[in-house]
C-alpha cells in the first residue's frame, strides 16, 4: 500500500462512518418522536364491519392440499 492511498482510504472510511452515524441518529430521533405520540393509527374499531374483499381475490383452498410439502 502506498502512502498516497492511505489518506484517501482513511477519508473514505471516515465519510462512511459519519454517514452511518447520521443515519442512526436520525432513526433514533424519528423513533423517539413517533413513540412519544399516543395517537391511534386510522379509525379502526372492533365493532365496525369490514368491507368485502374484491371479486378477483384468490381465496384459500379448503380440504386436502396435494403439493407433497413443496413449501416446507
Amino acid at each position: 500500500m502506498t502512502s498516497g492511498r492511505l489518506p484517501s482510504l482513511l477519508l473514505a472510511a471516515l465519510l462512511v462512518a459519519a454517514a452511518a452515524a447520521v443515519a442512526i441518529l436520525l432513526n433514533v430521533l424519528l423513533l423517539g418522536r413517533a413513540s412519544a405520540q399516543n395517537d391511534p393509527v386510522g379509525r379502526l374499531a372492533p365493532g365496525k364491519p369490514m368491507p368485502a374483499a374484491p371479486e378477483w381475490t384468490v381465496r384459500p383452498t379448503h380440504g386436502r392440499v396435494e403439493d407433497r410439502g413443496a413449501d416446507d
